[in-house]
């Protein structure tokens, strides 16, 4: 065990990095299907939100409003699971398939698999389907690289009086998993405390296991708590080594509320609009990147589905906060297949971002939001400001007061979106 301080303290941060996306995912988890045993919402079970999510969603950070979720977490150590999803028609729908470290090992929908209804045999580690003959006519086989899945559909609301008919699609959705109980965690997640974070950490890493490429990269942090079945690695630990965890533990969190260096592809014409880096949704080796994106946008989807653009600042650099008024300019046509939408949201201390309150109850606008009120060349003028304008609330997006962030989606990307052609306007603050 080596006393070079500097040495130790930079192996932490490269443990608590990697370890991150795994203990944020398992944590999430956690609270959806462990935190209340009379109402729980348990592993193996297709879960629907059948209200759009708003500023009272505080489960997931940068949630959006323009589609419902379906969801499910997956245990697959028992055994396949199969997901039917209806005939959607025309209308956009995706099922994200996330792995127990945040990527995105499959995205099905009618941008991979076509038109239709459809049939997908999602299959873990241990359990994988031979042949096309142990399928059901039909069948997609969807390989999982480990037993902790999280299984996030989207299915687009076209406003209120379009629920109902979402809600009958959600109906017609069916998963069928093995006989086998979920497993629960053991750990209860507690963040303020390193043990309680390498604990749930390493139940994960037992569950899930890691890619035959990293594992020597995660033995080499077995001296430092991090180590596969061991709850109580901790009180195994020297005392400088624990020592160090407790000193380092305010700001590993906190560090990881910045951009990484090098993680920002600026856009528009001064470049305060940025967008996720080529490789988000399958991160690779950029362990940096992925914790990043597990604090502030967990579930992100890969570039060919969606891409999002956020803003913290204006055109002139200056820092967005409900204290000023702000014009953005969208143009005439967005290069998407799909639809595009802009949504609003406040901070909370951790860097975590959600819906803010506002008196139209409205979180997020665009192609889609009634009544929009566009200019002769087909280009519309958003309002982005914490009280009502005097033109009215068509085109107002509702502010904070203090800070905020933009977050502007394009679903099904178009090809100048996709290899960065597309200039998006910049937002303009309008008061002093």
């Amino acid at each position: 065990m080596t006393t070079d301080h500097a040495t130790l303290d930079q192996r932490i941060r490269d443990a608590f990095i990697y370890t991150f996306p795994l203990h944020d995912l398992a944590r999430t988890r956690w609270r959806f299907t462990q935190t209340d045993p009379a109402h729980g919402k348990p592993a193996n079970q297709l879960h629907h939100n059948r209200h759009l999510l708003d500023d009272r969603a505080r489960q997931v950070t940068m949630p959006n409003n323009d589609t419902l979720y379906s969801l499910a977490w997956l245990d697959l150590s028992g055994g396949p699971a199969a997901l039917e999803m209806p005939d959607m028609g025309s209308r956009y729908y995706s099922v994200a398939l996330m792995d127990a470290f945040t990527n995105n090992f499959a995205c099905l929908g009618p941008r991979t698999n076509g038109a239709g209804a459809h049939v997908f045999v999602i299959a873990g580690p241990n359990h994988h389907v031979s042949a096309q003959a142990d399928l059901p006519d039909g069948a997609v086989l969807v390989r999982a690289p480990c037993n902790d899945v999280w299984m996030l559909a989207r299915v687009l609301v076209d406003g209120p009086d379009d629920l109902p008919a979402v809600h009958a699609l959600q109906d017609q959705m069916r998963l069928h998993t093995s006989n086998v109980p979920p497993a629960p965690f053991a750990a209860t997640p507690d963040e303020t405390r390193p043990d309680a974070y390498l604990r749930l950490v390493n139940e994960a890493l037992a569950r899930n296991g890691v890619p035959t490429h990293e594992q020597e990269m995660v033995d080499g942090f077995a001296d430092l708590g991090v180590r596969a079945g061991e709850p109580g690695a901790w009180d195994t630990l020297p005392e400088p080594t624990r020592e160090a965890w407790q000193r380092l533990w305010p700001a590993l969190r906190h560090d990881l509320e910045h951009p990484p260096k090098g993680s920002i592809r600026r856009h528009g014409p001064r470049g305060s609009w940025f967008s996720g880096l080529d490789h988000i949704g399958n991160f690779g080796a950029d362990y940096v990147y992925r914790a990043y994106i597990a604090l502030v946008g967990l579930g992100a989807l890969e570039r060919q589905e969606a891409i999002y653009a956020s803003a913290l600042t204006d055109g002139a650099g200056q820092t967005l906060d409900g204290a000023h008024r702000y014009r953005l300019r969208v143009p005439a046509q967005m290069p998407v297949n799909a639809f595009w939408s802009l949504s609003m949201y406040e901070f909370e201390p951790d860097g975590r971002r959600f819906f803010t309150a506002n008196p139209i109850q409205r979180y997020a606008i665009g192609d889609r939001t009634p009544g929009l009120v566009r200019n002769a060349d087909g280009s519309l003028d958003l309002h982005i400001q914490c009280d009502e304008p005097g033109e009215g609330s068509a085109n107002w997006l509702p502010a904070p007061k203090g800070r905020f962030a933009l977050a502007l989606r394009y679903y099904h990307p178009q090809a100048e979106l996709i290899e960065h052609r597309f200039v998006m306007p910049d937002t303009e603050r309008l008061s002093a």
